[in-house]
């Protein structure tokens, strides 16, 4: 057990009231990490409140526990513990209580992890954080219930792709295999993950593969999703979940890209690579980061600004890795 593991645990043994809190526009591996560890915390007898920072994702509703989360209040001098984020940033209206939290704990697998916390455990080549928490609880001795493992096996599961990207190894599949042993509930992991949608996100869906934009012999690929197109399809914005996906099974991609605009002077970035491209390179100067293969910013500025912005960057990028 390394150091910081053993520290971690001392204040687990030591502390009774926890915050757990996942990061804005919250993902399986953000959320199941949180609500797996918060189950570990309760078992201990402990006292853990699961928060996300407005709004609540809805496409998670599927995960063991999400009926208590943004329920309860978490007492002042509770140790925050945060999961899946390389920068304090990402926990948007909720950064104000980690920051003021006595003690904050920081499980991450990001690689332009920025480093905070007051203890944390940042694996930069592990497939997911909740790699990282599952490790954590086996190298504690921890009984893992099946709720747990299934908020894990989605963790898991969804930031590889469903077992799909590089970051699919033997290990990966491996710890997959022990979540299914201790009783996640696989099957329905991956119907919620990906074929269970309403008429709405497959009519945004729709909008944003019908506006795509194919650029260089189809190396970059790139859309948006307005305002506009939300209304047209009466759909929420956390329903852009997956369009990235769609933009990226192009055969020929390199750089798949989704602008999505999230107000008249908010814009989020999401980035998907092949070859050599780094991802996180492409949002660095935005204010942005992640993986390799994939990335994302929220930037202050209109959708048509930062789309000239990140595209022009990418088209140099591009080009860089055609003369090399």
């Amino acid at each position: 057990m390394s150091d910081e593991l053993a520290q971690i645990r001392t204040v687990v043994d030591r502390e009774t009231d926890f915050l757990c809190v996942a990061h804005k526009d919250a993902d399986a591996d953000s959320l199941g990490s949180a609500l797996a560890f918060a189950d570990h915390l309760t078992g201990l007898g402990k006292r853990a409140y699961v928060w996300v920072p407005d709004p609540l994702p809805l496409n998670l509703a599927y995960l063991p526990g999400y009926s208590a989360v943004n329920q309860f209040p978490a007492p002042p001098g509770a140790v925050a513990v945060a999961f899946d984020a390389g920068s304090p940033s990402r926990f948007g209206n909720l950064r104000p209580r980690l920051e003021a939290a006595p003690l904050t704990i920081l499980f991450d697998h990001h690689a332009s992890n920025e480093g905070f916390g007051d203890l944390s455990v940042v694996d930069r080549q592990a497939a997911a954080t909740g790699v990282i928490i599952y490790r954590t609880l086996v190298a504690w001795g921890a009984t893992i219930s099946p709720a747990a493992a299934t908020n894990l096996y989605a963790a898991i599961f969804t930031d590889t792709g469903g077992f799909r990207h590089d970051n699919t190894t033997g290990a990966v599949l491996r710890l997959g295999a022990e979540l299914a042993d201790l009783g996640a509930d696989v099957a329905f992991v991956a119907l919620k993950s990906y074929k269970s949608r309403p008429q709405t996100t497959l009519k945004l869906q729709a909008q944003a593969a019908s506006a795509a934009h194919y650029e260089m012999e189809g190396r970059l690929i790139w859309t948006e999703v307005t305002q506009r197109m939300l209304g047209q399809a009466q759909a929420l914005m956390e329903e852009t979940e997956g369009i990235i996906d769609v933009l990226q099974s192009l055969d020929t991609m390199e750089c798949a890209i989704l602008f999505k605009e999230d107000g008249p002077d908010l814009t989020k970035v999401s980035v998907r690579t092949r070859g050599d491209l780094a991802a996180y390179e492409l949002v660095s100067e935005l204010g942005g980061g992640g993986h390799f293969r994939a990335a994302g910013a929220e930037v202050a500025a209109p959708l048509a600004a930062v789309r000239e912005r990140v595209l022009g960057k990418a088209r140099s990028m591009i080009n860089r890795e055609a003369r090399d």
